[in-house]
């Protein structure tokens, strides 16, 4: 009884360890390849990283799939409501509302849909804030492209941490 409680506290150990490596080289990746293309507000794409990011690289493809899919319809659905009825604050709602509906009757996302009617939001907000339909379609590209690179983001550092590195590493010679 003693030792599985310390063998699941070790593993709780290793996988928060592989949360923090991954979270941590998949945000400064971010942070640094937005950066370098003139895109100087990282935060979109770090949230991404941290949503992402799995221990297994099997888990972070799985996450990436669904916040892809997800995040893609509400970005839609977000610029159609902005186009329909311009900036306001009641069309936020109800494209939230609308995305929820097609994220769980129409496309069945078993993981991930609320990320649909937060990248609603998140592209409708800034146009409603700023009383302009253009500046919330310009934001909406940006924010929808920084979320996107930090999913890829994430599952390339999974990649890299389960795929590339173990075979670099060195291989020990068998004892005879």
């Amino acid at each position: 009884m003693f030792t599985d409680i310390v063998h699941l506290h070790e593993d709780r150990r290793k996988t928060g360890a592989q949360y923090a490596l991954r979270i941590l080289v998949g945000s400064m990746v971010a942070w640094l390849l937005l950066h370098s293309v003139g895109h100087h507000d990282p935060l979109w794409a770090i949230i991404s990283v941290v949503m992402v990011s799995e221990p297994e690289l099997r888990h972070a493809v799985v996450a990436f799939r669904w916040r892809v899919i997800n995040t893609v319809v509400g970005c839609a659905v977000g610029v159609l409501f902005m186009w329909a009825t311009g900036p306001q604050i009641w069309s936020i709602l109800l494209a939230m509302v609308t995305c929820v509906l097609l994220c769980t009757w129409v496309i069945d996302a078993p993981t991930g849909w609320r990320i649909g009617p937060i990248s609603t939001a998140i592209v409708m907000t800034p146009g409603v804030l700023r009383h302009s339909e253009h500046m919330g379609m310009e934001e909406a590209l940006l924010r929808t492209s920084a979320v996107l690179a930090g999913s890829a983001i994430a599952v390339i550092v999974a990649w890299f941490l389960d795929v590339v590195l173990p075979k670099l590493k060195p291989r020990r010679a068998a004892r005879g």
